[in-house]
């Protein structure tokens, strides 16, 4: 029998937890994130029994294979009856081993602190038209899984606010093609080769146009200075270089790639994307009092335990970035919005309904 259940889900990388979807089967348990993605498939060979929630109804569990992670399921009897093996408890480890692993996490720490440097080297080598292939395949990835959203009005409006935005990058990289999923999760995210997705649940909880283009000049700066393809090397880690070589990414359109990707962003990757954005903001005429509006948006689902975008989980707090921007506004003057009404709605109504 297989049927979901709630559970909430952390990859190690970050202190967040994100809310999951868990299927126990009989060969291990499957995680799905609430948008429906894979993220990750634990065998139960490699369960461990991490102790049980503070109600004593339900269980922790974590994965030999990804032993940072954790997840956690409320409902302990339907994991413990679903599985053909219960979880496995720590058995003693013998001395040589110990020192293996040891000595294995020494070479594994030395590489994961080398790994920002060598994946932007990695991603300043990586030829363009290797790039555009990535982004365009794993683009293509999602648009299996979730619909795309279309209608004349509406990418006519995205478009054009687009057009503005990019008209502030250099030359060579306002090719830009940016995609509406319909997807609930609060999210947008910059893929290799100047592929950005905009979920549906991002347009839904933007107040205005304003809004949207700060999260479009965030990710059109990351674009612009190549962050996706260094952060989708330094996330999936050395392997990913014989795709590099091929330039075949048919093999990165798998499971957890949205954490994989957003959890890979450097804090410094993030800074840089958030002036970029102003920058390109102040150039395209428009007021950035919308870009601080959202950060305010997502303080206020933070303070509510809300689910947090993927983009969200390596960046400071939204409070201290809202203030960042509003100090870096302190005296623009007033514009007028990015987008008429008319073409608002329109980019609201991309979906089918506002």
């Amino acid at each position: 029998m297989q049927s979901d259940r709630p559970g909430r889900f952390n990859d190690g990388r970050s202190a967040s937890s994100r809310k999951v979807m868990v299927r126990a089967m009989a060969t291990g348990v499957e995680i799905r994130g609430e948008d429906g993605f894979l993220i990750a498939v634990w065998k139960t060979d490699d369960l461990v029994a991490d102790g049980e929630l503070p109600d004593g109804k339900g269980v922790r569990l974590r994965c030999a294979a990804e032993p940072d992670a954790r997840l956690a399921i409320a409902d302990a009897v339907f994991v413990r009856e679903a599985l053909s093996v219960p979880p496995k408890r720590f058995r003693p480890v013998r001395w040589g081993l110990a020192a293996g692993l040891i000595l294995g996490a020494g070479v594994l720490i030395g590489l994961y602190l080398s790994l920002p440097d060598l994946s932007r080297l990695g991603a300043a080598m990586m030829p363009p038209q290797t790039e555009r292939a990535w982004g365009s395949q794993i683009a293509a990835g999602f648009e299996r899984q979730m619909r795309a959203c279309r209608s004349p009005a509406g990418s006519e409006a995205l478009a054009r606010l687009t057009d503005r935005l990019t008209a502030g990058l250099p030359p060579e990289r306002r090719a830009v093609t940016v995609r509406v999923l319909d997807g609930k999760v609060v999210n947008a995210l910059a893929l290799p080769g100047a592929e950005i997705i905009v979920f549906r649940g991002l347009i839904d909880e933007a107040g205005g146009p304003d809004e949207l283009a700060g999260v479009l000049a965030h990710e059109l700066t990351h674009v612009a200075e190549r962050h996706p393809a260094a952060a989708l090397i330094r996330g999936l880690g050395v392997g990913v270089i014989a795709t590099v070589i091929t330039g075949d990414a048919s093999g990165l359109v798998a499971s957890g790639l949205v954490t994989v990707m957003a959890s890979a962003y450097t804090r410094d990757d993030e800074a840089a994307a958030d002036r970029g954005a102003l920058a390109l903001l102040t150039r395209a005429g428009i007021g950035k009092d919308g870009f601080a509006a959202f950060f305010h948006r997502l303080e206020g689902r933070e303070a509510s335990g809300g689910l947090l975008p993927a983009w969200m989980s390596t960046h400071p707090d939204s409070k201290a970035r809202a203030e960042a921007v509003e100090t870096a506004t302190a005296a623009a003057k007033s514009l007028p919005p990015s987008l008429r009404d008319t073409e608002w709605q329109a980019i609201k109504a991309i979906c089918g309904g506002v």
